[in-house]
Parts: C-alpha cells; structure tokens; sequence
C-alpha cells in the first residue's frame, strides 16, 4: 500500500515543480520586459528608497537619485504601502516612533548664501533687493562669509543684522541671519581679475570660499540659493518662480546693467559660466590635457570652448540642461550639498568652481538647469 502514497506524492512534487518553474519563468519574462521598456523595480535584501523606481540616468532630465521622503508622515495610503518591502515598512514604523524627536527638512525653508570681498558699496542695495522678495520671512535664512575684505563690509553686516533681527518687528525678522570671517590672503589688482592667466588660482580659491560657506551654514533648509553680492536687479517673485520648476540646480540668464545695442534684452551678457556643450566643444575635449583649465572668453585664453551659452537659446526655450553654470544667482536643492556635491577647488574635467560644480552635479546624477528668458542683472564693473 506503500507504492500508490509513493507515486502521488512523486506526482505532486513534480506538479509542484513545474508550478514553481512557471512562475519564475514569467517573472523572468516580466523583468525582461521591464528591461526594455525601462521600467526597473529592484528589489533587495537591504534598505531601498522608498516609493521610488530606479530608472537609467537621463542627461537632459532632473535627478535620477532617490527621493527623501516625509518620516514625520503619520499614515500612508494603500497604493503607498503595496510599493514599499517588507522591511522598509519596519523602518518607517519604527522612524515615526521617534519622528517627533528628530529634525526633520523644514519645508520650503531657504538658505541664501553670499560670499563677500569689499562689498560695502553694494549692500545697500543687496538689501533693497531683498526687501522686496515675496517669500515668506520665517522661511529665509542667510550666511554670508566675507574674506579677505579691507573696507567696511563685515561692520555693515553687523549692522543690518541688528536691523533685521534686533530692531525691527518679529514678523518682519528672518529664520537665521548669520556671518562668518575666512580670510585667504589673496588678492588681484582688479583690471587683472579676468585675465586667463589668473583664474585658475582665482577660481579655485573662490571653492574654497561657497564650501567652507555652506558646510559651516546648512542646517535643515531645504533649498540653498547662492547670490552674488553685487546684483542690480531681480524680479521680486523670482524664489518661487524658480522652485516652480523643480530641479536640482537652476539658474537664470546673468546680464550686465551696461547698455548694448542689437542685444535682444538691450543689455549684455554677464555670465558667460552657464553654457551647454555642443558636438563641437565635445571633439574640443578630447585633445585636452588632463590639466588643461577651461575659461569662458578669456581675454588671454590659449582655448576656443564652441560652447552654447545660456543666452544663446532661442525665445520659445523656458528652461533647458545645461553642463555648467554660474554663480550670481543659482538655486539648489538642499540634497545636492548634502550628498557631497560642492565646489571643486582642483580640475574636475578641466573646471573649477561652479562650471565644475555642475559637472560634478551632475556625475552624482542630479539635473542641471538653466532659463534663457528669465533674467537677473548684474552691476556694470
């Protein structure tokens, strides 16, 4: 009686193996297909981004990375929870236990970030334009560092933030209002700032200067926005015009408040670091030494970029990618820093400073942007 339990076993077993083999097969056929369409769920062993699919990093599109999610958040709907593993639902369980202990991002919080040398002549108006920026003031924080400065830059700073955050009324009162002192000994009679033979040594110094800024001030903000000090004008909306769009890095087109005819704003380009490559400057590249520096429209500069300029995109363009930016105005999300992006002070394929922190931006996956049509306006120097 032994040989007929026997054989319906063998035969349930082997009914049980096929099954088996069939479902693995179409799960093998289900993620091959993913493959080709590019729809990718990886799903392992240990902690994934949560709500979150992986896809192939894009050039021309924003941030591939992971998105930080709310550990503060209470309760998750159904279509949220059926995406996370089991094990990431034990995480987020056991993070809103302590949730209420823990600093979590302030929402839509900014940190403005402006480096200074013998800027006193230009604070004034650095403050009108803040004045008149709508965004919310509890939500502003500055930082500013100022170096190697011999005029009355840092008393003036002291001053306003006795204005701002002493005398004036709380409602009016920004975030956090702080100032830092690094001096690096360095200085160019100002006629030689943009020589090509200088601003390796310049720019790289300049780095130094934005991290040694925004290791120092970050705190929980969400979003870093870097002005230069000596600005003329901006539109008072420009914060949330900018966050609109939602990218990791953007910045608008820099003109120069000096008056040029047959320009299409009447007005000159001022930043020429905010630029795309081209098929061009791409065969330009490969002949370059590893330390070759690069220096748009260097006056002395042994090399011709053919790169595409911010200003050089069409009217009908509102934003497109970019592979260097500048610094005059340049908003960033917070995540970008924290993930280790800052500013090279070495050669980072033959950049420093800010065209090398887009580049290097974007070598972490994040999208680097720029509108040709929204404008900013620098001082004539």
């Amino acid at each position: 009686w032994m040989r007929p339990k026997s054989a319906t076993t063998v035969m349930i077993a082997l009914v049980l193996t096929c099954i088996l083999a069939a479902l693995l097969s179409l799960r093998y056929l289900n993620y091959s297909l993913s493959l080709a369409t590019g729809e990718i769920r990886v799903e392992t062993k240990y902690i994934e981004a949560l709500g979150y699919e992986y896809q192939p990093q894009p050039k021309d599109k924003e941030s591939w990375l992971p998105k930080l999610i709310s550990y503060g958040k209470s309760s998750w709907n159904k279509t949220e929870l059926a995406s996370f593993s089991d094990e990431s639902r034990k995480i987020l369980k056991n993070d809103n236990k302590l949730a209420p202990q823990t600093l979590d991002p302030d929402s839509d919080s900014l940190l403005i970030l402006t480096p200074l040398k013998n800027n006193a002549n230009h604070l004034t108006k650095y403050f009108e334009l803040i004045d008149k920026l709508k965004y919310p003031r509890h939500k502003i924080s500055f930082a500013f560092l100022v170096s190697d400065s011999s005029d009355n830059t840092l008393q003036q700073l002291v001053d306003a933030k006795k204005k701002y955050q002493e005398q004036g009324p709380k409602e009016l009162r920004f975030k956090r209002f702080e100032i830092y002192r690094q001096d690096f000994f360095y200085s160019l009679p100002r006629l030689e700032r943009h020589l090509y033979r200088n601003q390796l040594d310049r720019r790289s110094l300049m780095a130094r200067a934005r991290n040694y800024l925004w290791t120092r001030a970050l705190e929980n903000e969400q979003w870093v926005l870097w002005i230069d000090g000596d600005l003329e004008d901006y539109p008072p909306n420009i914060i949330n015009d900018m966050m609109a769009f939602d990218k990791d890095v953007l910045v608008p087109n820099c003109l120069v408040s000096r008056r040029v005819s047959g320009n299409k704003w009447g007005y000159g380009v001022y930043d020429f670091n905010s630029w795309q490559e081209t098929p061009e400057s791409i065969e330009m590249l490969k002949d370059l030494k590893e330390d070759d520096f690069l220096m748009e429209r260097g006056e002395d500069s042994p090399f011709v970029t053919h790169r595409k300029y911010l200003d050089d995109f069409d009217k009908s363009e509102t934003i497109v990618p970019l592979d260097g930016v500048g610094g005059t105005f340049a908003l960033v999300k917070s995540h970008v820093h924290r993930s280790g992006v800052g500013f090279p002070a070495w050669l980072y394929q033959h950049q420093v400073e800010t065209e090398g922190f887009a580049k290097l931006a974007k070598a972490h996956g994040f999208g680097v942007f720029g509108l040709p049509n929204y404008n900013v306006r620098h001082i004539s120097n």
